[in-house]
């Protein structure tokens, strides 16, 4: 058996049985293809690594990403060693895996690759054609191993697509966390927003005895029904539990206060962009708190939110033009995009997008086209992906001030030279928003507590 030497070796590892499958599982539903049981067995044959850790699970549509960040980095501030679980990354595969803002080193995710290089290749030799251990659940063994390791006090973990299927959910999480819920990958979740709403809330297990539902908006009627089955012993929502109020977007960050049973948080300052942001630190301080056990001292909260980074969602890489990124890939998470802008009162904005054919491209380049000056169709310098080669013909069909210009960095060249343009929006799948954090120079590996 050959050994892995390399970080590309370990990231191969880690995809190889889902690119072994992935023909035999095209547009079939996650309850049909996906088995969390072939993480356990795997982490079983690796000695339960997972066993006696404490997690929180965060599922949802929007904004998971971002309210597990900034749980973590609360939880830190607050003098725990805390373990984050997330994807996709940008640059390195690393950065899914860290200890307090720092992503695992490239010679522990070689190292501990190997360690699961021989029980992942006993269990790949018993599976079928139409069978896969999930990059999910591998990727969770190496980081489940490093936590360990390392010992932490907590672990945050963000969930895939749905929840219910997830490899994350072989996890005893006693925290479980619920974002914005929305219509999305139907193929594989649903088909109904009732489907959909029990994937997502199927994080909820026995053993779950906190759960937190941000703001949801029509999805909260259906999200309520389902939890009256569940009955986990403590349920709290965002606009009655607690609550972010006075919340006041600007260019370099979001103002707001918090307000929880425990305590009011005045005038906190999240340097995200974006009014929801504020809902998602508001869930944040509210799980903390209870994690925590009282009320957090409004200074660690005050210090953590000022300093706090999220790479690629809605983040500032420049200004004098703005240069603003963010990883939206369909109409919805545009419009939050959208209003970002909106916010920071820029009016002469470039849009430069990079969305793959399997997206909603056309949603995101509809969103966008309603507010830009120009929009450039470009793609990354290096991608897997392909692109649409109907792209531009769709922004023309919106607006006539729409060009095609590929790579990325030629298309930023070209928003440059336009005049008087006072924001340039670089959106589009990860591996382009990574394209534009190299061309800016910008590190990912450590982003802070």
């Amino acid at each position: 058996m050959n050994g892995i030497h390399t970080r590309k070796e370990a990231e191969d590892l880690i995809y190889r049985s889902y690119l072994r499958a992935v023909g035999n599982i095209k547009e079939k539903r996650d309850a049909e293809v996906r088995k969390p049981e072939l993480t356990r067995k795997l982490f079983r044959l690796l000695g339960s690594p997972d066993r006696g850790q404490k997690f929180i699970l965060v599922a949802g549509s929007k904004g998971k990403g971002s309210t597990a960040r900034l749980i973590s980095s609360l939880l830190s501030h607050l003098g725990w060693k805390v373990g984050l679980f997330t994807s996709p990354h940008l640059v390195a595969f690393n950065e899914r895996i860290r200890i307090d803002g720092k992503a695992i080193p490239d010679g522990d995710f070689i190292r501990l690759a190997n360690e699961i290089l021989g029980p992942f290749t006993e269990i790949e030799s018993g599976l079928r054609d139409d069978e896969y251990q999930g990059p999910i659940g591998l990727a969770l063994a190496v980081a489940c191993l490093w936590f360990k390791e390392k010992n932490t006090d907590i672990n945050v973990i963000e969930c895939g697509r749905g929840g219910k299927f997830d490899d994350v959910n072989i996890l005893d999480n006693e925290w479980a966390v619920i974002t914005p819920v929305m219509e999305e990958h139907m193929t594989h979740l649903g088909p109904t927003m009732d489907d959909v709403v029990s994937h997502k809330l199927g994080i909820i297990k026995p053993i779950t005895k906190f759960v937190y539902v941000s703001g949801q908006g029509e999805t909260l009627p259906k999200i309520k029904a389902r939890m009256d089955d569940l009955a986990p012993a403590h349920v709290f929502y965002y606009g009655e539990d607690f609550f972010a109020e006075n919340i006041s977007p600007g260019e370099t960050g979001t103002c707001f206060d918090v307000r929880t049973p425990r305590a009011f948080y005045p005038r906190l300052r999240l340097s995200l962009l974006g009014a929801f942001q504020a809902v998602n630190a508001a869930v944040a301080v509210k799980v903390c708190e209870d994690v925590y056990g009282g009320a957090i001292p409004y200074q660690t909260a005050d210090r953590c939110f000022a300093a706090i980074q999220w790479p690629g969602r809605c983040e500032l890489i420049d200004r004098n033009p703005a240069v603003i990124v963010d990883g939206a890939i369909n109409e919805k998470s545009a419009a939050y995009v959208k209003e970002v802008i909106e916010s920071m009162g820029r009016k002469n904005v470039v849009s430069i997008v990079g969305v793959p054919t399997d997206k909603d491209y056309k949603g995101v380049i509809r969103v966008l086209s309603g507010f830009s000056k120009k929009l450039l169709i470009t793609s990354p310098d290096i991608s897997y992906l392909t692109f649409p080669a109907d792209a531009l013909a769709y922004a023309r069909s919106l607006t006539d001030r729409a060009a095609e210009i590929h790579p990325l960095e030629a298309a930023v060249k070209a928003a440059m030279r336009e005049g008087d343009v006072d924001a340039i929006l670089i959106v589009g799948t990860q591996s382009l928003i990574a394209n534009a954090k190299r061309l800016w120079n910008q590190n990912l590996m450590d982003i802070g507590k």
